[in-house]
């Protein structure tokens, strides 16, 4: 199988196609390479990019507004998701299921890119997890083994409710790395169509450096001792332990059988301003025998996003992208939208 890549760390290989045309301020991308990645047939690429469903004004359309949302309300749904009548169309049979990051919940997290999803006619869901500070809206701080096993029921409830034989799985930072491991490594593989992550932390991650000055001036392992006593095992285990055994979770996830499983495509959508998982190339992961894998970094798709880790869901660009990857037979161009850190927003303006 032909490996299409826009993976930071190699020249894409033969078969990639992105093409670029200028418009004015803005930039159209025809990323035709999309459908071929996943494993099919080149789907033509429409040249009008998709009709996104902007957010309107006051609806928590980026991270900071939804996240003063959910501390008062931690346990709100992102906007589109979990509605339990939901039925799959044949157009779009599965589900997609939607998992927060460290310190996240599911309404911070997708209330810009689930309702995005919702309006193509997809049945969303998003769950929360890893809870284990008792402060309700601080959610994926558990251990990393535990909270990918809380993924298993979840996607068991959505493909019971919906009649489904599969979903799609999309992750943000830690929630990128689970669901990898869900579907690798305990039994989500005959459940699971596409591995979608967003700035995940598929390896450990030096925390813009954070880590290794920590190793230097002796703090490091008083900090991680810290971060375990106040019950936020999440936050040690993601963080990188060298030249010391990397945290079991990641042990068991990129390990002698690989970073994929025959059957299942990957995406791994990255930002160079990533300030979490560092160097930001750590999201990226490398194709095994019958998977596929399309590492992309999105300011090569986009050079005017500026999302770093924690806007990086809110980008309107990352949004065409992963539409275009739910459905290979559905291509649209990418059309370029300015995204700014940290407030980048999913309104029309921004």
């Amino acid at each position: 199988m032909t490996r299409i890549t826009s993976d930071p760390r190699a020249f894409p290989t033969k078969g990639a196609s992105v093409k670029y045309f200028r418009t004015g301020v803005a930039v159209v991308a025809t990323l035709g390479a999309f459908a071929a990645s996943a494993g099919t047939a080149q789907a033509w690429t429409s040249p009008i990019p998709r009709v996104l469903k902007y957010g309107a004004i006051g609806q928590d359309n980026s991270f900071p507004a939804a996240l003063t949302t959910s501390i008062a309300n931690p346990t709100k749904s992102p906007a589109g998701a979990n509605d339990w009548s939901c039925k799959p169309s044949t157009k779009h049979p599965y589900p997609v299921v939607l998992v927060h990051g460290t310190w996240e919940n599911a309404y911070d997290n997708w209330n810009g890119l689930s309702p995005m999803i919702k309006a193509e006619g997809y049945c969303v869901y998003a769950l929360n997890y890893g809870n284990t500070t008792g402060i309700a809206f601080l959610n994926g701080t558990g251990d990393m083994i535990e909270s990918a096993n809380q993924i298993a029921p979840f996607v068991d409830q959505v493909l019971a409710q919906t009649g489904a034989a599969k979903v799609d799985l999309i992750g943000h930072s830690q929630g990128g790395s689970l669901i990898r491991y869900y579907a690798n490594k305990i039994g989500g593989a005959a459940k699971v169509d596409q591995v979608i992550g967003l700035a995940p932390s598929n390896h450990p991650s030096t925390l813009s450096g954070i880590t290794e000055f920590g190793k230097t001036i002796g703090l490091f392992t008083p900090a991680m001792n810290l971060l375990d006593a106040i019950k936020m095992p999440a936050a040690v285990q993601q963080a990188d332990q060298s030249p010391n055994p990397q945290a079991p979770f990641y042990q068991q996830v990129n390990g002698a059988a690989g970073e994929t499983i025959p059957g299942i495509r990957y995406t791994n959508i990255l930002t160079k301003n990533d300030e979490v998982v560092t160097p930001y190339t750590q999201g990226a992961i490398t194709a095994g025998p019958g998977a596929s894998v399309d590492n992309i970094t999105i300011q090569n798709v986009c050079s005017n996003d500026g999302s770093e880790h924690i806007s990086l869901p809110y980008s309107k660009n990352v949004a065409q992208i992963v539409l275009n990857k739910l459905d290979p037979s559905d291509q649209h161009a990418i059309f370029c939208y300015n995204q700014t850190a940290i407030f980048g927003n999913t309104q029309l303006i921004g």
